[in-house]
């Protein structure tokens, strides 16, 4: 696989925007680039690629918002649930078509886009939030190494806890970069890496880091709310056209 230097150029850019967000709001990198590598790459090699790139921007994310380091103990069995999670849906990615990976990439984006609509409801009760915890983590462990990204399941549940501003962006950041470091380890098992894929990570990840450093500094300077409206309507669109991208596969098939 060799990528055009104008595709190329097209993906840092797409990608850079999507780390601006990131830096800006605490999530959506993954998402928001795991369905423009798909675009470019196919649904897998998009996945493989995200897989070397999210646990170092959840690593500059964790090290961003470090003050807020104690409140790992109260997820602590929910991380537990999301590693075993992780490893069964890297298994899911090896065995499963790009078709289908591509398909459930989309309606997955297409759920986070109607939940992102609905207005924020009262905080879950601590017992309500104990017996969530070990689903929500396996759930988001498994659609973390299948389709690359776990931000509308976890966002949705530390939302619903309550927590926001930086104390989100940590407890979220270190869910990605512990699974991200564990699929890392298990697609490298499979050997699913290749050189053309890892030059492509490389080549974005540094304006991309770059990018997500310049969102940290403008946090707080635009509202987050039409901020992330305009991201729901980018998702959508990327969604249909994943959706799309399956369907005429398996239908061709």
């Amino acid at each position: 696989m060799t990528l055009d230097p104008l595709v190329l150029l097209a993906l840092v850019g797409a990608l850079s925007i999507a780390a601006l967000i990131n830096g800006m709001v605490g999530l959506g990198f993954a998402l928001l680039s795991v369905n423009v590598l798909a675009f470019v790459l196919g649904a897998k090699d998009a996945v493989i690629v995200m897989s070397l790139l999210t646990p170092l921007m959840s690593g500059l994310q964790l090290i961003r918002h470090r003050a807020f380091a104690a409140i790992w103990r109260r997820f602590r069995w929910m991380l537990v649930w999301a590693l075993a999670g992780s490893v069964v849906g890297t298994q899911l990615l090896v065995i499963l078509p790009g078709a289908v990976i591509s398909l459930a990439l989309g309606a997955f984006t297409v759920w986070y886009v109607v939940n992102g609509l609905r207005e924020e409801r009262a905080p879950l009760a601590a017992s309500t939030e104990r017996r969530l915890a070990p689903v929500t983590g396996l759930v988001g462990g498994i659609t973390n190494s299948t389709i690359g990204a776990s931000g509308p399941v976890f966002a949705s549940y530390l939302g619903a806890l309550g927590l926001r501003g930086r104390e989100f962006a940590f407890a979220i950041s270190l869910f990605f970069c512990s699974m991200g470091l564990l699929r890392f380890g298990l697609i490298a098992a499979f050997q699913l890496y290749t050189v053309p894929l890892a030059l492509t990570a490389m080549a974005v990840f540094v304006p991309a880091a770059l990018s997500q450093w310049a969102g940290f500094w403008l946090q707080g300077r635009f509202p987050a709310r039409t901020l992330y409206r305009i991201v729901l309507v980018i998702l959508l669109v990327a969604s249909i056209n994943l959706l799309w991208r399956g369907l005429t596969e398996l239908l061709a098939g």
